[in-house]
């Protein structure tokens, strides 16, 4: 999906249908054959991660989930998971570069294949996740539309 052009048209009902059910088969096989939803986190994210939990006093842990909202329907969220904190039964548990996300299932299915990145610039300091399951972004990159 990711190497997939944007369409010149906004997509049907349908078609957004059909791609969310693609997603959601791509995520139920890549949780059969063990791995986590394709998610990565950067080296520059796990070390902010790993400053504000050291900090806080919490795990080097994130839970990552997608709510409706924002300038294009969906935007992310990300919290710090306090020490012992345990994954709810609906959640997937993913390790990347000594950092432990929660994620839960239907969130799963949006971020498939995602990385998670961290950035300090003149004009903004935060997460930029790069999604390759967006077929919109907003302008400031907290929300996005499928």
């Amino acid at each position: 999906m990711a190497d997939q052009a944007a369409p010149e048209r906004p997509l049907t009902l349908e078609e957004k249908k059909a791609a969310a059910r693609e997603r959601a088969r791509a995520a139920r096989e890549a949780q059969q054959q063990g791995a986590g939803a394709g998610l990565e986190v950067t080296d520059a994210a796990a070390q902010y991660i790993a400053q504000c939990a050291d900090r806080e006093g919490m795990a080097h842990a994130v839970r990552l989930r997608i709510h409706a909202g924002g300038c294009s329907g969906l935007e992310y969220s990300i919290d710090l998971v306090a020490q012992g904190e345990q994954a709810e039964p609906s959640e997937r548990v993913i390790e990347s570069n000594g950092v432990t996300v929660f994620l839960d299932l239907k969130s799963a299915i949006y971020v498939s294949g995602s990385v998670i990145d961290y950035t300090t610039s003149l004009m903004r300091r935060g997460f930029v996740i790069k999604n390759p399951n967006a077929t919109s972004t907003c302008s400031c990159g907290d929300s996005f539309g499928v």
